[in-house]
């Protein structure tokens, strides 16, 4: 850890909407290094574009490194010694609660007010679907706004400090060389229409498919499963939006057939294909 880290403060020019909390959009248009920084308070970020590919490097020897789509979540906490790369441009909500805020929902309900573990990539739908909401809340001028967002950020607030507290003091395995992972991760891009099974990933890695999973968890905190099935809902996404046929995206984005895309794409976004076709 650099000897100097700089501290990001929580942004007072944001929209603040309650005590505590704050909302911020995002819409970085280039690639861009960020460096060593650490925040003073908890951040959740949910993509609302794909940035490409990013690595993080927290704190305590904790990596991730991919391509997230749209949804994913990533969890920044507080005073954790944190360094991005992104190489696109993307869109972003992220909710920011200060140290205070979490020690007073952990004192209200109980709950040990510990360290906060970083997390990337995760489909959180809880964390994300209330940021989404605060978002909505800080963009409208409805009555009753102070309340909304106070009891969400609460919500949001127990939710991290029971699902993301750091009880394990072992930092998680480095996993892939960054080298490694990029090569797995553009021939992914490269391939989504033909064969990505688990055999022929781990030799583009030069690994046993055995340890080639367990290295790529460890980088990416999924499997190389749901990394290709998430990476094939992105492509199929932006082909719908940009008018393509259901099942010509299907077999562009490398699904059997209309009601495998159907499938993953209502577990992962949400909606059905038909409904993002429609948007187009």
């Amino acid at each position: 850890m650099d000897d100097v880290l700089e501290i990001v403060p929580m942004d007072r020019h944001d929209e603040g909407l309650a005590d505590g909390l704050v909302v911020h959009r995002s819409s970085p248009k280039r690639s861009i290094v960020r460096g060593r920084h650490a925040h003073d308070f908890h951040q959740v970020t949910l993509f609302l574009s794909g940035p490409g590919h990013v690595e993080w490097h927290f704190g305590g020897g904790r990596a991730y490194s991919g391509r997230p789509t749209a949804g994913d979540v990533v969890l920044t906490p507080a005073l954790v010694p944190t360094l991005v790369r992104w190489d696109g441009p993307f869109e972003a909500v992220s909710v920011r609660l200060s140290t205070g805020l979490l020690d007073r929902v952990a004192r209200r309900t109980g709950l040990d007010a510990v360290r906060l573990r970083p997390a990337a990539m995760r489909r959180d739908l809880f964390a994300g679907e209330v940021a989404r909401k605060l978002a909505a809340e800080a963009e409208s001028d409805r009555g009753g706004r102070p309340l909304l967002a106070e009891s969400l950020g609460t919500a949001l607030a127990v939710h991290l400090l029971r699902e993301y507290a750091d009880d394990d003091p072992h930092p998680r395995p480095r996993g892939l060389r960054d080298d490694q992972l990029r090569r797995v991760t553009d021939y992914v891009e490269d391939h989504l229409e033909g064969d990505l099974s688990l055999g022929r990933l781990a030799a583009v890695a030069g690994l046993s498919p055995y340890h080639f999973s367990r290295l790529f968890r460890a980088a990416t905190g999924t499997t190389p499963h749901q990394y290709v099935i998430r990476r094939r809902v992105e492509r199929a996404r932006l082909l719908l939006l940009g008018g393509c046929d259901i099942a010509l995206a299907a077999a562009r984005s490398g699904f059997s057939g209309q009601s495998h895309l159907h499938h993953h794409v209502r577990r992962l976004l949400g909606v059905t294909p038909g409904e993002l076709a429609k948007q187009a």
